[in-house]
């Protein structure tokens, strides 16, 4: 049995096990709504085919028999994400519990979507040993779920389906979104989301976005276009995007420092100036984290990206302007911070092609 036949009830019992594991064959029963009864007879076989395995037992809280916990064998399936980025590929294969097994780095041809679906595949052929079961890409762009670019203006190309291109040029199923949607179910299914029912991720880098779950589900917008939140403002009426993205950012601290400053150097500058800009900058960091609180509700937040690492000594700052701001007696979210390289991003690609493996 390989994870790309079996039936969709069993593909919904690997996948809450997956997402919740380890958990007991009643577990399971109570979180997708089949009976008890039909528990032994969905698990034995995805046990036997080394797609599930079971833990040590769990004593009984009543008298009966432990439970047996089960979790997903990682080795049951391989999955490669890709990051795109312009001229460049960051590629990553994952096991089924979402292990990074394997990781690749290199300059692309990413001018045109065919060039792109082309140079993915030679890397999808060079993970070959790892048998792969399904492809993701993850991209700064608005990605509707069937895998049409919408918009993408950082790699500047004309609407059309990535993910099809890649099939077409792999042969392997393919699944492509936006990196932040991306990011988000990764962290969501097996990362700092797991556990939560409601989940958002604040990326700060290059550009400044948002992913978030609700009610277990990923939100995608129409036409991929959720999380665009770099648009919205502050309260002072600046973009978020024009205070927090890494370019902005820097120019602003040089304008303060009144000289060049380079993004490696800009936390460790001891100038009023330039702690001045990044202290505004930690404020809107806290503005846009209460935004997402009021609009998506999430019990908890994780800020990442390249650029989060300018706030790090600035965190306290960040969640006084989210206590002082609350609404009522909402408490605030639980905050994450966790700085992430680009195979972070591609994890989050290869997330997207195990849920295309494990939809039911």
């Amino acid at each position: 049995m390989i994870l790309n036949s079996i039936d969709p009830t069993s593909r919904l019992v690997v996948q809450t096990v997956l997402r919740h594991g380890p958990i007991a064959r009643v577990g399971v029963a109570q979180r997708t709504g089949l009976s008890s009864g039909s528990m032994t007879r969905l698990t034995t076989p995805l046990v036997a085919a080394g797609i599930l395995k079971e833990q040590r037992p769990v004593p009984a809280k009543q008298l009966g028999r432990p439970a047996l916990p089960l979790v997903v064998v990682d080795d049951a399936a391989r999955f490669v994400g890709v990051k795109v980025i312009p001229g460049e590929l960051h590629a990553v294969v994952a096991g089924l519990a979402g292990h990074v097994r394997d990781t690749d780095v290199r300059s692309a041809d990413t001018t045109t979507l065919e060039s792109t679906a082309e140079a993915i595949a030679r890397v999808v052929e060079d993970f070959a040993d790892h048998e792969p079961n399904a492809v993701g890409v993850a991209l700064a762009a608005a990605v509707d779920p069937l895998g049409e670019v919408r918009a993408s203006p950082l790699l500047g190309w004309e609407n059309g389906n990535l993910a099809a291109l890649v099939t077409e040029a792999c042969g392997l199923p393919c699944k492509a979104a936006n990196d932040v949607d991306a990011l988000t179910l990764a962290e969501h299914w097996v990362g700092h989301g797991r556990r939560t029912h409601n989940f958002a991720v604040i990326t700060v880098g290059a550009g400044v976005g948002g992913g978030a779950v609700i009610a277990d589900e990923l939100l995608v917008g129409h036409q991929g276009s959720t999380g665009m939140v770099g648009e919205a403002w502050t309260t002072w009426g600046q973009k978020f995007h024009d205070v927090l993205a890494d370019e902005p950012l820097r120019a602003a601290a040089s304008q303060a420092a009144g000289r060049e400053v380079a993004l490696a150097e800009l936390r460790f500058i001891d100038d009023p100036a330039v702690s001045a800009v990044l202290d505004r900058a930690a404020t809107a960091l806290g503005e846009l984290v209460v935004l997402a609180k009021q609009f998506w509700g999430p019990e908890k937040i994780l800020l990442t990206g390249e650029g989060i690492v300018h706030f790090e000594s600035r965190m306290d700052m960040v969640r006084r302007v989210v206590v002082d701001r609350r609404f009522e007696d909402i408490d605030p979210p639980e905050i994450v911070v966790a700085e992430q390289d680009f195979h972070a991003w591609a994890r989050g690609a290869a997330a997207l092609a195990t849920r295309l493996s494990l939809e039911y």
